[in-house]
């Protein structure tokens, strides 16, 4: 995974800060004059690196986790405004993924035999119309063309909210909520995909047998 072999980057020389310093006082032989004591900020998501300059906590869900040092190659707030448009993007889209994957495997659109038939993500993928995977990518291609025209609240704000959630104001809580279950629906998207490739089953089926594979399952 990018995230784990990138890990090392996180390794890096120390950031001083000049800011919020603590003073000591040094005894050489006589009395010496104070001496600042330049501390460093770590990072919350890996406390044995520092946080990364350019993300100082203000945007929701920051906690200071770039091992690939995509935030220090930015040279603008917009940039970074565009890198989280992308992440919530990309959550956004696995989400949906991840619950496609899961339901498609027990349940499917009536349809002929030969269509969205099969029980892995890919498979069935496979099995989809050639008519069919173009509407699909037209359809996508205006999502994107009109979302990057609207000027949001936020960054990801494309004004779909058909449940009028942030009809009063944007809810801290539901937007951490939703780059959280954004990140951790990309992991289970690989992971899915991996799962499947290798077995060459479904997913549920799986992690079910693999359940009733351990000491003491009833399954």
């Amino acid at each position: 995974m990018l995230s784990f072999v990138t890990a090392a980057l996180a390794f890096n020389g120390p950031a001083l800060r000049p800011a919020g310093a603590a003073s000591v006082t040094m005894m050489a032989g006589k009395k010496a004059a104070p001496v600042a004591v330049v501390t460093q900020e770590r990072s919350g998501a890996l406390p044995w690196a520092p946080r990364p300059k350019n993300l100082d906590g203000t945007l929701t869900g920051d906690v200071g986790f770039d091992p690939a040092g995509f935030s220090d190659r930015i040279s603008s707030i917009e940039e970074l405004y565009r890198f989280r448009e992308a992440e919530l993007k990309h959550g956004r889209v696995c989400m949906l993924a991840v619950t496609g994957m899961l339901v498609q495997e027990v349940y499917s659109w009536p349809a002929p035999d030969d269509v969205f038939k099969a029980p892995t993500p890919l498979g069935a993928l496979a099995t989809v119309p050639g008519l069919g995977l173009a509407q699909i990518v037209l359809l996508l291609g205006i999502i994107e063309i009109q979302s990057a025209k609207y000027q949001g609240r936020v960054p990801g704000d494309v004004g779909f909210d058909p449940l009028g959630l942030s009809t009063n104001g944007i809810n801290p809580f539901f937007a951490k909520a939703e780059l959280e279950h954004g990140r951790l629906a990309m992991w289970a998207t690989a992971a899915f995909l991996v799962q499947s490739l290798i077995t060459n089953e479904p997913v549920l089926k799986t992690t079910m047998d693999w359940v009733a594979s351990l000491p003491g399952s009833q399954l």
